[in-house]
């Protein structure tokens, strides 16, 4: 559970910490509602990946980009993502892990080959795989900062239905002691 805690018991408190805090925002309605509509509209796979290839070329400058950060579900993360300066981006992906919602633009719109997506989603009953994944300390372009991606999974009553990625600054996460 914290990879990037090192093994103290204080890091793993913080790792535990955090990861309530992201399945909080993964259970708000307005997060179920919208996945929910995503996997609804179920875009062909071919689809997915042209989309991506293109979002990739265009650096994320495209009209589906503006569409996504500029719906209701990408204003309610960024307004979650400024309430902690450790939460540097949010991305909430549908059930083929596509970019349901975001709070800045991601480097590309599919998510689902990505070990944050690929780590934690099933559609098994009940999940054979963990229910969070931390990812290595990385640099991140879009952030600017040292991050450790957390990943959770959105579920819909017992049905998981998408995932919830927040990119988190290691630099400013809190120590329980101070």
């Amino acid at each position: 559970m914290a990879l990037f805690f090192a093994s103290t018991n204080a890091y793993a408190f913080c790792a535990g910490t955090l990861i309530k805090e992201i399945k909080s925002i993964a259970s708000k309605p307005e997060v179920i509602e919208a996945v929910k509509a995503s996997n609804a509209r179920q875009l062909a796979k071919e689809q997915v990946i042209a989309l991506d290839e293109k979002w990739i070329r265009l650096k994320g400058r495209l009209p589906e980009a503006d569409q996504i950060k500029s719906s209701k579900v990408s204003a309610f993360l960024a307004a979650e993502m400024n309430k902690q300066s450790y939460f540097k981006e949010a991305i909430l992906t549908g059930n083929q892990g596509e970019t349901v919602a975001m709070n800045i633009v991601t480097t590309d719109y599919w998510q689902g080959d990505e070990e944050k997506f690929t780590a934690i989603f099933d559609t098994n009953l009940p999940s054979r795989k963990p229910d969070s994944h931390i990812s290595r300390a990385r640099w991140d372009d879009s952030t600017k900062a040292m991050i450790a991606q957390v990943s959770v999974p959105v579920y819909d009553g017992d049905y998981m239905i998408g995932t919830l990625t927040v990119g988190v600054d290691l630099k400013r996460v809190p120590h329980p002691n101070h």
